[in-house]
């Protein structure tokens, strides 16, 4: 048997790999599709509202990270996922904003293949991330 570190890169989590490679969705017709590699949620912060994340890989290996707004379409259609799944999300159409100078609204096209049977882990059962603003500790500090 193999001794690994746990330092060893293969170690790291998907989202982590992905790092700041986040697919935009700009126009209509945008889309993305991959094997869920992640799975995590990002709460409300600095003006951005609350997301469920997927890190997906593409055919070619690639890992990036796609937000999708907490929607109850949004989780409807998500909720069942679990890694190994894959999931594709296409920008359908622009709707305009209620509100006068807001941003219009993106109406998104959600696409599963679930893989193999379900573990019990999946998606709606993700606790959000824990945003903190503390310093890293120091070389040689203890947490």
């Amino acid at each position: 048997m193999e001794n690994h570190s746990i330092f060893d890169e293969s170690n790291r989590l998907a989202r982590d790999i992905a790092g700041s490679n986040w697919f935009r969705f700009e126009k209509v017709g945008d889309r993305i599709e991959g094997t869920v590699k992640d799975i995590f949620e990002m709460p409300e912060r600095d003006g951005m509202q609350a997301q469920r994340c997927f890190t997906l890989a593409s055919e070619g290996g690639e890992f990036v990270n796609v937000g999708l707004k907490r929607t109850n379409y949004i989780l409807s259609r998500t909720d069942m996922l679990q890694i190994g799944d894959e999931l594709g999300v296409r920008f359908e159409k622009e709707i305009p904003a209620k509100v006068s100078g807001h941003h219009p609204a993106k109406s998104m096209g959600i696409f599963t293949r679930l893989v193999g049977p379900r573990t019990g882990q999946v998606a709606r059962d993700v606790k959000p991330i824990e945003m903190t603003k503390e310093e890293p500790l120091q070389e040689g500090e203890e947490f």
